[in-house]
């Protein structure tokens, strides 16, 4: 089955405010407080979901004394229940404390959701797609300290407790003996460092951010499951001329261990290779390469022009099935004061399709 996302009704800006108050000091740089939040009440359709109705409402903010060269904290608040009565509610968040030096980004959420599965590998069949639900909690927490002007690092908690309600009967979950076709706790701790040399955190015209974590999953932190994860994430942002820019980011995940399936390396979804289901493969590694051209349309308008290229395998066939996918986006700012965007792309990929609506950059 292809994967169709229909978006109805994608934005309904209720009330949008910004304001601010300046302390009376010698310096004309330090705010007292400065505040950005916007409502968006949301109707979707998608298989998965039927009729899908939330509400979300994305925030930033500056805690007293913080001056303009502190990056704005955010916290994106998102809530939707649907006609398959499935919930998503999440809470991503990124705080600045101590003058920038102290970095806090996460999230925390519920989700009761159903989801795809066609099996592990770069090469499982449409034919194959299984449906199953779950519902589970999740945290995420980083909390990293600034130990160079542009170079950050501290530790990483991973932890989702994957309760599985529903699999096909027959299907490849209750046929095979797949790692972790009856969920579990995945609760990891490890290290993370990025180097951040972007002019702006939401929308960055020039400059790079490089992030690398080592995950450990193991029975001492309480996770079922004992295994490994690397991540690499780089980004690069080029201002070719005003207001036009080009994007290039460099993602890739190495598992080793025994992980299970839901958390695996996984192909496709509003970040990586859109136009791909998240998750139509799965396998121990990913590495991706994308790029965009993003250009000014009208005054709040902007548009994106996006292509990529990745592939999912284990030791031996990671580049075995290289995948392709490009398509056109749509960028409305929703705050003034902070480069905040409203994202709608539109990506294709091998014989498959799809939306995508959600705040900020995919990369």
């Amino acid at each position: 089955m292809k994967q169709v996302s229909i978006i109805l009704f994608f934005i309904l800006l209720v009330s949008q405010f910004s304001f601010g108050q300046n302390e009376n000091t010698t310096t004309d740089t330090t705010v007292e407080k400065s505040y950005s939040f916007v409502p968006l009440p949301l109707v979707y359709f998608t298989p998965e979901t039927n009729w899908g109705f939330g509400v979300g409402a994305f925030l930033t903010f500056r805690f007293k004394g913080q001056g303009q060269e502190v990056p704005p904290s955010q916290l994106t608040l998102g809530f939707a229940y649907t006609l398959e009565k499935q919930i998503l509610s999440y809470l991503p968040y990124q705080i600045f404390l101590n003058d920038g030096k102290l970095k806090l980004y996460g999230e925390l959420g519920y989700y009761k959701y159903v989801y795809r599965y066609y099996g592990n590998g770069s090469e499982t069949l449409e034919e194959d797609e299984e449906l199953y639900s779950t519902d589970f909690p999740r945290v995420r927490i980083n909390a990293l300290y600034r130990i160079h002007p542009r170079i950050f690092a501290g530790l990483r908690y991973f932890g989702d407790d994957y309760k599985i309600k529903e699999i096909a009967q027959d299907g490849i979950l209750d046929s095979q003996d797949i790692v972790g076709n009856e969920g579990g706790l995945v609760s990891a701790l490890g290290v993370v460092t990025n180097y951040d040399s972007r002019d702006d955190v939401f929308y960055p015209i020039k400059g790079s951010l490089v992030e690398l974590s080592w995950l450990f999953n193991s029975k001492t932190f309480g996770s079922d499951f004992e295994y490994q994860k690397i991540t690499l994430d780089a980004s690069q942002y080029f201002n070719i001329k005003e207001k036009h820019i080009l994007a290039f980011n460099l993602y890739s995940e190495f598992t080793r261990g025994d992980a299970p399936f839901f958390q695996l390396a996984l192909l496709g979804g509003p970040k990586r290779l859109r136009g791909y289901l998240e998750g139509r493969f799965r396998d121990d590694h990913f590495i991706s390469f994308q790029s965009e051209y993003r250009f000014p349309i009208y005054k709040r308008f902007k548009g994106v022009v996006f292509g990529g290229l990745g592939s999912v395998g284990d030791d031996e066939d990671l580049y075995k099935n290289n995948l392709f996918s490009y398509g056109l986006g749509l960028r409305f700012g929703i705050s003034k004061k902070e480069k905040v965007n409203l994202r709608l792309d539109y990506g294709f990929g091998k014989n498959t399709s799809g939306f995508y609506l959600t705040f900020g950059e995919a990369f």
